[in-house]
């Protein structure tokens, strides 16, 4: 009854020895032929490779990997010469022929195309590969209905994504990876969404969104939000416009290969979200997508920046990197009728007075705190202000110091003292906000001799373009004195080259000042503009390093000043008190120094004295005459 099989395992075991295989894998073979025998015998079943099968899938939760794999090559070898009389290929690739041979007449159709396809192109083994690959797809497809090519959709991928099993992800990904080559076929034969042939991947699938399979909830907000929709295309047309976009205008707007790859990926998992659901594309079914988004990536926000952007091509024609959109609502809205009507007054008060749009920004958010506490503690007019009210929110501030507390409260009495002024609370309940605290000298602070000298070696090793503009603030700040404000906010046209000279127009004081450029300066800012700076058309002297390319924040000084020193300090004003002091120490003229300093008098000039301790000790008086007596010192 098993001559055939003794036979076939003859010359298996002798095609192993004339090809020199190695001991090991000539008794693993053998090792599995014996007890596949005498499993047959044990049920007196006659010799099949479908049998086969199911014994090695029985016994493959009890054995290790390795001997699974050792004895599903070897009845492969078996089933070979069974039904060959010959082992056909030396170069042999494990293949669940059974796959293939149990597929439906329509996937056979598909996949037998696809494989002529490759075959015209590339080896047999990497036809093999594919075939496994796309048969045990298809096998899936066909067992849990599929009926032609409009079963192979997106929720039926997904589904055979979480179940296939792989004996490593290395595996699964390269099944996937053959998978995609075939769905990409068959989409670019529009027998499919052109979209699938993204979708089979390990970071794309989490992320499909399947708006039937949402809870309840978030059904209902897609539902609000279709009510609300316009301006709808097709989602074809959408991705056809977002990969133009794509392909030119963002290197054209010069943006980073990080922002690029993620807004291509953006606009390719909405277009895969939009097919998936049978959706057209609208603003509002982005805008929903991207909030739907916020528990599957930490990217989500760079993905609602991708919507902007292709809106804006929708709208222009082009994009506009350098606006800037706020997402949260105005918290002034979020204060009642009463309150608010109150607020916005008080600033446009404040704004026709000529305060600044920072110094109007410190009256909007100290008094929208205020105006927040108030509501919380349920005051529906300004009668129900009163001394106790003001005096628990106080205590209540959060502001770790004594002077931030100050700093509001001061602009907080400002509107108390508003809405005194307009009959609504008397004229004294602003003094129950204090604003006093213990008086204090301070020694300034400035950099060590050290800590300069650290600088001067961070500017000799810089080369990259960030460490070259560091270089260039730092130094401008050390040497000339400038604020952090006035070195983000310098022009082009402030630097004369021709006169060595900057001149600024300061934001703090709005005094005019035009400095001598010192030659370390102007060697840095020259070398930043010519080698670190992005060729781009801004004004500015120092900006962002990609795209929109924009002014610089304040807080990049500070972090310019630890990058340079190699630890944190305070703040960046440190570099301005050390130009003082050095100046001071060189015995420079107050006068010069209170106008370098852009000082309107000498009086903020004096603080800096004790920073001269060489002088100091100049002026220590003598203690002759009031000698202490008595005890150690007689």
């Amino acid at each position: 009854m098993y001559q055939d099989y003794d036979n076939a395992v003859g010359k298996v075991n002798k095609y192993l020895i004339e090809n020199h295989f190695s001991t090991s894998v000539i008794y693993g073979h053998l090792h599995c032929y014996r007890s596949f025998k005498q499993y047959l015998e044990e049920k007196q079943l006659p010799y099949s490779h479908k049998e086969a099968e199911k014994w090695l899938n029985n016994n493959r939760p009890g054995w290790k990997h390795s001997k699974f794999k050792m004895s599903r090559l070897s009845l492969f070898r078996l089933n070979d010469v069974m039904k060959n009389g010959c082992i056909t290929t030396d170069s042999y690739v494990y293949e669940n022929s059974c796959n293939y041979d149990r597929l439906p007449e329509w996937c056979r159709l598909l996949l037998d195309g696809y494989l002529n396809d490759l075959s015209h192109s590339f080896s047999e083994g990497y036809v093999v590969e594919h075939r496994v690959a796309c048969s045990k797809f298809l096998i899936y497809i066909s067992s849990i209905g599929g009926k032609n090519t409009e079963d192979i959709n997106h929720k039926n991928v997904i589904g055979y994504y979480y179940q296939s099993q792989h004996s490593t992800v290395q595996a699964k990904n390269l099944y996937n990876r053959n998978i995609r080559h075939f769905l990409k076929y068959l989409a670019d034969k529009d027998l499919i969404p052109a979209s699938l042939k993204y979708s089979l991947d390990r970071f794309i699938v989490p992320r499909i969104i399947i708006i039937d399979e949402l809870p309840d909830e978030k059904k209902e907000a897609y539902i609000h939000c279709l009510d609300q929709t316009s301006g709808k295309i097709s989602a074809t047309e959408y991705y056809s416009i977002a990969k133009k976009l794509g392909d030119t205008y963002l290197d054209r707007h010069n943006y980073s290969k990080t922002m690029k790859k993620i807004f291509r990926k953006a606009w390719r998992e909405l277009y895969i979200f939009l097919e998936a659901n049978g959706l057209s594309y609208s603003y509002e079914t982005a805008e929903y997508w991207c909030i739907c988004l916020k528990n599957y990536t930490v990217q989500w926000k760079s993905y609602r920046r991708a919507i902007k952007l292709f809106e804006q091509y929708r709208a222009y024609g082009d994009i506009k990197p350098n606006i800037v959109y706020s997402y949260k609502e105005d918290s002034i809205n979020i204060l009642p009728e009463w309150s608010r009507s109150l607020l916005l007054g008080f600033l446009s008060k404040k704004q026709k007075e000529g305060n600044s749009v920072s110094t109007v920004s410190m009256y909007r958010s100290s008094c929208l705190r205020f105006l927040k506490f108030l509501n919380r503690k349920e005051i529906r007019c300004c009668a129900m202000i009163s001394p106790e009210i003001i005096k628990e929110f106080h205590i209540s501030d959060p502001h770790s110091t004594a002077e931030a507390r100050n700093a509001y409260s001061v602009r907080i009495r400002g509107f108390l003292d508003y809405l005194a002024d307009m009959g609504y609370l008397p004229v004294t309940l602003q003094l129950a906000l204090t604003t006093e605290c213990a008086q204090k000298t301070e020694i300034v602070e400035t950099l060590t001799e050290e800590e300069v000298a650290s600088v001067y070696s961070f500017r000799t090793n810089a080369e990259k373009p960030m460490e070259l503009r560091n270089t260039a603030m730092v130094l401008i700040g050390l040497r000339m004195g400038l604020r952090a404000s006035d070195i983000t906010g310098m022009k082009l046209a402030d630097i004369s080259w021709e006169e060595r000279t900057i001149s600024v127009q300061q934001q703090k004081t709005d005094r005019f000042v035009k400095l001598p450029m010192p030659v370390d300066v102007g060697n840095s800012l020259y070398r930043y503009i010519m080698n670190g700076r992005p060729r781009v058309d801004s004004d500015n002297v120092f900006i962002t390093h990609r795209v929109p390319y924009g002014k610089l924040d304040t807080s990049c000084c500070r972090r310019a000043l630890n990058k340079a020193l190699n630890k944190q300090k305070q703040g960046f004003h440190i570099t301005r008190k050390t130009f003082a002091s050095r100046m001071l120490k060189s015995r420079t003229n107050t006068d010069t120094i209170a106008d370098s300093l852009g000082h309107s008098n000498t009086s903020t000039v004096l603080k800096y004295l004790a920073t001269d301790g060489d002088t100091m000790r100049q002026c220590a008086l003598s203690l002759k005459g009031i000698e202490v007596k008595g005890g150690m010192l007689s």
